[in-house]
């Protein structure tokens, strides 16, 4: 049996900008609303296993009929939930490096084997070179991040439709966790179009709700009807479905509050390109991800301002969320702070 990859969770007191959390907390109405809502769910029965409110509510904010999707705890759930469906013993995951370290978590569980194309150092890649190391890889599932976690790279729609009709026979699987913070467009436009296409997104990065694990698999309707009869019932609880219903109702509010992200990233990346003695890569996520020959030196200095961000040992690279103006302002503060010791 292959040994299960283990996953390291954040950290938990202190400035956490380490597990690009949204740090911005729920507004006094919106948990007002919440507050009223749970107070109607009746705890004595079981969840809804059609997921029927929280599906119309998502499916109306991203345009896509309800029968094409299905949510449960987290879109780590539905991944994998997809890696346990697609593979097993001696099939091949295909992905590339670096990314997400759940996917080898999942990949081990079921004893599949995973392969990593190796990107630039900012994330990108050629498509037509992921292809082929794909093809090479006898890869049974194609599965990355899009926008990159942890470089912030983007691919277009039409280089995921390239990987798309390059692989019909096996599922590409592509993890939008962070797209709402890209000006890159989505892949929901193709998954409909390619029946070997999947997509997955949550609410836990843009709209602040990392707290109740509520994440989506989008795909056509076919694809969806068969994963929906094997998907475990009763996967997402009645009160998580509740507050998503609720907070998906302010979408709008949620825009407002992702632009003042993007905004603050390019405060920070701004800031950060002027430094030298780090590296700092284009990012279309909520994070920046940085490299320092003399990183070890500016964690100590983050430490002392207790500041957590993430750190990949045995490199020397590292990720930094975006936080409030006044979180990225300590940051910056820092990062000066090693520049002058330096």
């Amino acid at each position: 049996m292959k040994t299960i990859q283990t996953y390291a969770p954040a950290k938990t007191d202190g400035i956490l900008l380490n597990a690009n959390e949204n740090s911005y907390p729920l507004s006094d109405a919106v948990r007002q609303e919440i507050t009223e809502a749970v107070a109607s769910v009746e705890l004595n029965r079981y969840p809804d296993s059609d997921e029927t409110e929280l599906l119309a509510a998502y499916g109306n904010l991203i345009g896509v009929s309800p029968d094409r999707l299905l949510a449960g705890n987290g879109s780590d759930q539905m991944l994998g939930y997809m890696i346990g469906t697609f593979l097993g013993k001696g099939k091949v995951l295909c992905t590339l490096n670096p990314d997400f370290s759940m996917y080898d978590y999942y990949a081990s569980g079921y004893e599949a084997d995973v392969v990593k194309f190796k990107t630039a150092d900012d994330g990108s890649f050629r498509t037509e070179d992921f292809i082929a190391f794909a093809r090479d890889s006898k890869a049974g599932m194609i599965l990355f991040s899009n926008p990159n976690n942890p470089t912030g790279n983007c691919l277009p729609p039409e280089e995921i439709r390239k990987i798309a009709e390059a692989f019909p026979e096996i599922p590409v699987l592509i993890d939008e966790a962070y797209i709402d913070f890209a000006d890159t467009p989505g892949s929901l436009s193709l998954s409909d179009e390619y029946g070997n296409l999947y997509v997955t997104r949550t609410l836990s990065k843009a709209y602040g709700l990392a707290a109740i694990r509520t994440g989506f698999l989008i795909s056509s309707e076919k694809n969806m009807k068969a994963l929906k009869q094997s998907f475990v019932p009763y996967a997402l609880n009645s009160v998580s479905m509740k507050i998503a219903s609720v907070v998906l109702r302010h979408a709008q509010e949620y825009q407002e509050q992702i632009s003042a992200i993007k905004a603050q990233r390019r405060v920070l990346y701004d800031a950060m390109q002027a430094c030298r003695k780090l590296k700092v890569y284009p990012s279309e996520a909520n994070f920046l991800y940085c490299s320092s020959p003399c990183k070890q030196q500016l964690l100590d200095i983050l430490k002392q301002n207790n500041i957590t961000i993430r750190d990949y040992a045995g490199t020397d690279r590292f990720r930094i969320t975006v936080g409030t103006p006044q979180e990225n302002e300590l940051v910056l503060k820092a990062i000066r702070t090693f520049e002058e010791e330096l």
